[in-house]
């Protein structure tokens, strides 16, 4: 039996210095492995940001700005960008001095790196001696634990790269902030989006939270999207939701269109996901927002997608804040869960033409540093003070870190849970609101009584003689809604089985066992 090969180790592996002291490489054959140590170690001492990140060798280049692929990015954004063979030679080239041995001039003689290397090493799958990236950040931020990071450059510790330049008005934040400090800092914030006409001031404690997890957000293993819905266009909507992202990147979000159907828009949010985005608007939706990438990318560290041109399957980072804004904006399934609401209402039929007395995102820019310094100091604040635990808030399931970095410490402050608004978003799903009024009028005709499907559609079908009215007007309304169409025993089973157990206004859906006559199974509401 052949032993599978392993790389040599690398301390172990002879290398050979120039005079000027630069790594040489000498391509002879039957000695490719220890050439690939030696041109990863050169790698790894070559000053070019480059990285491991979902599987790939990576580097982060400024977008050139556009839109592709229903994708729109400014310019100078900041992505991930895969590394190939070509470029991986012009790099290896750079790092070190590569020589091949000429016999017509009985010495070794300097040549590009071969493109065999570059190939090679990219075959290995696995670059030990190459930082890996957990992602990058266009300015300060806190770790997990509350420790500052701003200084640019690659964090080892979290495998953040820090990639921004002095940032004007930008002064760290008290390294032990008071409270009293934090909340002058939440203050500052506030005025910052008075004029925006939000509902209630759990709307102003939402927009706070968008922002604190716009700077923290690569740290937390999942957090909710900010929501944004009027019932008027020209309110401020995306305005007040590229707040969060300029403040965090110094620029506005990358806008994703959603396009028709779920899958493109599946495919268009991996592309950002993969390309490492930080902030990720979807604007002026005008349909019901659900699906599961959506749902995975908010409360898992990761999801596995297929990049575009490879049959591979790679695990990519999900720690990019979701912004979505539209009108009467409808949020669905699994994901009201996962969204903070924020209601504007300018209560003005043409709100567009409401004047101001300054231009807000020429504020923000002006005023980043100082916005930056004021967003950490909060939850820098809290976990000072330990983490203290807030009688009568309780536990975020999905998004613990959320919960302790940013949700806690603002009601902490004082100000209003941020997830309160999206209370309504519960009240007004039209799936929960067809599971009330199907479990309320089926308990009140059958009461304890467990039914089969068929028993359940000829009492919601039935006629009075003379009249030709529904008898049981409550059910029919209800059935119809459930079915999408013409009530029959196909549709509705279908239906029940997947809310089988769920429980709505203390009412609860359970399957009760088998009719033994027409063998088919009996279904009951409890409560």
């Amino acid at each position: 039996m052949t032993a599978e090969y392993e790389p040599a180790n690398p301390a172990q592996t002879a290398a050979l210095y120039t005079s000027d002291g630069v790594r040489c490489l000498r391509h002879e054959g039957g000695k490719l492995p220890e050439i690939l140590d030696q041109f990863g170690l050169a790698l790894s001492e070559l000053n070019a940001d480059l990285f491991t990140y979902a599987g790939r060798l990576v580097r982060v280049y400024p977008a050139p700005g556009g839109t592709s692929g229903g994708i729109h990015r400014p310019k100078g954004a900041l992505i991930v960008h895969p590394v190939d063979a070509a470029h991986l030679s012009e790099l290896g080239t750079r790092a070190a001095v590569h020589e091949r041995y000429d016999a017509r001039g009985e010495k070794y003689k300097a040549v590009d790196c071969p493109r065999r290397v570059a190939d090679a090493y990219l075959a290995r799958g696995h670059w030990p001696e190459l930082p890996a990236l957990t992602g990058f950040v266009e300015a300060p931020t806190i770790d997990l634990d509350g420790r500052l990071l701003d200084q640019p450059g690659y964090d080892k510790q979290t495998g953040l790269f820090l990639a921004f330049d002095p940032i004007p008005g930008y002064e760290p934040a008290p390294k032990k902030p008071s409270k009293s400090q934090a909340a002058t800092a939440a203050d500052l914030l506030l005025a910052l989006i008075e004029t925006f006409p939000c509902v209630s001031d759990a709307d102003r404690a939402a927009v706070l939270a968008g922002i604190i997890t716009a700077l923290v957000r690569r740290s937390l293993p999942s957090a909710p999207m900010l929501a944004i819905t009027a019932p008027t266009p020209g309110t401020g909507k995306t305005m007040l939701a590229e707040t969060p992202s300029v403040i965090a990147t110094g620029r506005r979000a990358s806008v994703l269109s959603l396009g028709h159907d779920d899958a493109e828009a599946e495919k268009r949010l991996g592309g950002v996901l993969l390309a490492g985005d930080a902030c990720i608007l979807l604007d002026n939706i005008e349909r019901p927002l659900g699906g599961d990438l959506l749902c995975q990318i908010t409360t898992q560290p990761s999801v596995r997608l297929r990049p575009l041109g490879t049959s591979g399957v790679v695990s990519v980072p999900t720690h990019a804040l979701l912004l979505a804004t539209g009108n009467n904006l409808a949020i669905v399934g699994d994901l009201k869960r996962r969204a903070m609401l924020v209601c504007l209402d300018a209560q003005v039929e043409r709100p567009e033409q409401r004047r101001f007395e300054r231009n807000h995102l020429e504020d923000v820019y002006a005023r980043r540093g100082e916005l930056i310094r004021a967003a950490l100091t909060i939850p820098m604040a809290y976990l000072r003070a330990g983490a203290p635990s807030i009688d009568g808030l309780a536990p975020l399931g999905s998004f613990e870190h959320f919960d302790r970095m940013v949700r806690r410490p603002l009601v902490w402050l004082g100000l209003p849970d941020p997830m309160l608004a999206s209370e309504a978003l519960r009240d007004e799903d039209p799936e929960l609101s067809t599971m009330r009024a199907l479990f309320a009028a089926w308990r009140e005709l059958f009461q304890d009584n467990a039914v089969t499907v068929a028993a359940v559609i000829e009492a919601g079908m039935d006629r009075a003689p003379m009249s030709g009215n529904t008898v049981n007007a409550d059910l029919f309304d209800s059935l119809q809604v459930a079915c999408a169409e013409k009530p029959n025993a196909r549709r509705l089973g279908n239906w029940l089985r997947f809310r089988q157990n769920r429980i709505v206004d203390g009412l609860r859906l359970v399957r009760a066992g088998i009719d033994a006559k027409a063998k088919v199974a009996k279904w009951k509401i409890t409560g």
